[in-house]
């Protein structure tokens, strides 16, 4: 057929000058036009994307139980799971033919901010990571976000793209207060995640599809000392024998039931001066003695002040420590402290703290 319309094509150029015999060759040369063309149209539709091996899968990753506070500070990596291509979606091999410049693309669904995009759970959000554990083709060779793309070409017959060297990380992330009144089955799906595409147009396939799975719950704490009273003996001056010198001290106790793992911190702040931020504690209303303070400390160390709040990282918050699981015991110590020139009278400080578990 080829040869033939070679030949026509040849004559039909001569044919031109030949008056009513002309009509007729270019109706044989259109007819053949045609068929040429067609045969043009077969060859792009054998050079679209399609499976040397495997199928379109939907690729599971499982991130497990997840025990987290609710006001954990954003960004923090709540929990991260790396694992290969091929572990998650049957290996694949995919062409879009020979010497077919082509593309491969990992995709995310949703609105994402710097990398991280949105689960179903508030406060949680995804970010995904995928490269080659070797050189292969243009493929990223270390965790690069997604999404991406990469190139590959075949320049041999019967060619693929294997999914073999491919790895994906996926990160779960912190991005605000974690809300579970909804549920607390997070879900994030991608469908198409990982495509394959012509450059020249010719062809575009779905490879895979991704479905992130996992269980949340919420770290918990209650305070069980709602209020401490504590009697700090009667104090001599002579005990207070320059300024910055303490006597007095005394033990007390702060109270919570927490969740196992909660990392429990407190915030003290001084009720009668709340923008004091030293470690000594103003006399409260009420108070005659002069030239002294009070200070209370943890594990020896005096106590800051700080503002009346529970975000995380908020000014001179300390860690008291990691619950084990049921009641928690804060043990603390108050003592006078020496601030400038004595007067007898009586002493009274107010404190209030405020726990963060994270």
């Amino acid at each position: 057929m080829n040869k033939l319309s070679v030949i026509l094509c040849a004559d039909a150029r001569s044919a031109t000058f030949r008056g009513l015999r002309t009509r007729s060759w270019v109706r044989h040369i259109l007819t053949l036009a045609a068929c040429v063309f067609g045969m043009c149209s077969a060859v792009s539709a054998s050079a679209a994307c399609s499976f040397k091996q495997g199928s379109l899968l939907t690729g599971n990753i499982d991130m497990g139980s997840i025990t987290v506070s609710a006001n954990v500070p954003v960004d923090t990596v709540l929990k991260t799971q790396t694992k290969s291509y091929d572990s998650i979606v049957d290996h694949q091999a995919i062409t879009c033919g020979d010497s077919v410049a082509s593309t491969m693309s990992v995709s995310m669904s949703g609105s994402g901010t710097s990398g991280i995009y949105p689960t179903n759970i508030p406060g949680i959000g995804i970010r995904i990571y995928v490269w080659s554990d070797g050189t292969y083709y243009s493929a990223p060779t270390s965790a690069t976000l997604i999404p991406n793309s990469w190139g590959f070409q075949w320049s041999v017959a019967g060619g693929a793209y294997g999914t073999g060297t491919m790895q994906v990380r996926v990160d779960l992330v912190a991005t605000g207060q974690i809300g579970l009144s909804g549920t607390n089955t997070l879900s994030y799906n991608v469908s198409p995640w990982f495509t394959a595409s012509a450059n020249n147009g010719s062809g575009e396939m779905k490879v895979s599809n991704l479905a992130v799975t996992a269980t949340v719950t919420t770290r918990t704490c209650s305070v069980t000392t709602t209020s401490v009273d504590v009697p700090l003996p009667q104090a001599n001056a002579g005990k207070l024998s320059s300024i910055g010198s303490t006597t007095g001290s005394t033990a007390l106790h702060l109270g919570i039931n927490c969740s196992a793992g909660a990392n429990v911190k407190v915030t003290l702040t001084d009720a009668s001066d709340v923008s004091n931020r030293s470690t000594t504690l103003s006399l409260a209303p009420g108070s005659t003695a002069t030239g002294v303070g009070l200070q209370i400390l943890f594990e020896s160390t005096p106590i800051a002040f700080g503002p009346d709040s529970a975000a995380a990282d908020n000014q001179n918050q300390w860690a008291a420590g990691t619950a084990k699981g049921g009641p928690m015991d804060i043990p603390l110590t108050a003592q006078y402290i020496r601030t400038g020139t004595v007067s007898p009278g009586s002493v009274k400080g107010l404190a209030t703290f405020t726990m963060s578990y994270q």
